[in-house]
């Protein structure tokens, strides 16, 4: 049997800590309103005011950021929980019931998120039969994307992601797995012959894609980023086109997990100021977030199926109702990329996702 990793043993210490000086304020008559408050009443969902900690570069061990010293142990067990940061700059969430929530500064071995996408990558490579697309025919498929697909089911921040493909290439917002995922759902609306596995039936459309898609993603997720949930997403409502819904509802519910792993649910803004996370991030995550809950309240209502994502623990903010100015693009990019305007589409998608709020409860109990 393995022994438990430090951090593991430093978590249990950290938690009986917390409990025995709960126990000593119990016992020792003190002024008890503040346990009992926090046992009988509503959390406060809040992030952690973390304002003494310093910026730090991006990690393959992650570190819980250190609170304030006036913040004490018992407060920190009733915030929402901590974020940690990945070695591509990506939070990672633990929420309040866990251990690695309460200790500070300590290194967390997650798995790499740039390791695992670079073994994917490989992975989709060396597959019989690889396909990677022409940029003709990439763009006509993100046209499609855009035009019919992204308008009404908005989980792709466009903005961050056309101009991380064109213009700035870090990978960042426009990642290969993200890109085949979107590649492949957009290729259900093309005629072209050459995305078809059989030339001659529709129905093979993406085909090869999904399959390169799938492998990478084998890959990402254990160690998943925002474009890994959103790749998860499109690629659950690639079955779906396909009348396999139980197989999309499976990487829906995918996708929500990885979402709750990386925190996304939860408000992360304050962190904007502290240099961990640009507003743009939390914008792409927001997106992203608000997208895979839209799908699984579809999915909970075509298939008669619980919710995965549960409203009592949202506290992150829908997204922005602003259009960018694209800087960088060419005519014909700029012409791909936005049939409708972000504002247009953001509000109709905030719409969608106010009436599942509304009528959420109701629908669970059917």
């Amino acid at each position: 049997m393995r022994r438990p990793s430090n951090a593991y043993i430093t978590g249990l210490e950290a938690r009986i800590a917390s409990l025995e000086k709960m126990l000593a304020l119990a016992t020792s008559g003190s002024d008890t309103s503040a346990l009992d408050k926090r046992g009988n009443q509503e959390r406060n969902w809040s992030v952690v005011d973390f304002t003494d900690v310093e910026p730090c570069s991006p990690l393959k061990e992650t570190r819980c950021f250190e609170a304030p010293s006036e913040k004490t142990v018992d407060e920190l067990v009733d915030a929402l929980g901590c974020f940690t940061l990945g070695d591509t700059g990506e939070l990672r969430f633990f929420g309040a019931s866990s251990n690695f929530s309460i200790i500070h500064n300590h290194p967390l071995r997650v798995a790499s998120s740039g390791d695992a996408r670079k073994r994917g990558i490989a992975a989709a490579r060396q597959m019989p039969g690889f396909f990677e697309p022409s940029d003709e025919l990439r763009d006509h498929l993100l046209e499609l994307y855009w035009q019919w697909q992204n308008s009404w089911q908005y989980i792709v921040a466009r903005e961050s992601f056309v101009l991380d493909l064109y213009v700035h290439k870090t990978g960042r917002f426009c990642t290969p797995l993200l890109l085949t995922a979107m590649l492949a759902l957009a290729s259900r609306y093309s005629s072209r012959p050459e995305v078809r596995t059989s030339p001659e039936d529709a129905n093979t459309a993406g085909e090869m894609l999904t399959a390169q898609a799938r492998t990478m993603l084998h890959h990402e997720y254990e160690a998943p980023t925002t474009s890994t949930v959103q790749a998860a997403g499109l690629l659950g409502l690639y079955w779906a086109a396909l009348d396999r819904e139980g197989l999309g509802f499976m990487y829906i519910g995918m996708a929500s997990r990885m979402a709750m792993n990386l925190g996304l649910h939860s408000d992360c803004s304050a962190y904007i100021s502290r240099g961990f996370i640009t507003e743009e991030d939390v914008e792409a995550r927001n997106i992203a977030f608000w997208g895979i809950y839209v799908l699984d309240k579809l999915y909970c209502v075509g298939m008669g199926r619980p919710a995965g994502i549960q409203e009592f623990n949202i506290t992150t903010a829908k997204p922005k109702a602003q259009d960018r100015v694209l800087i960088g693009l060419t005519e014909e990019q700029l012409k791909i990329s936005q049939p409708w305007a972000t504002s247009h589409i953001t509000i109709n998608a905030m719409q969608m996702c106010e009436i599942f709020i509304i009528t959420s409860e109701v629908v669970d109990q059917l």
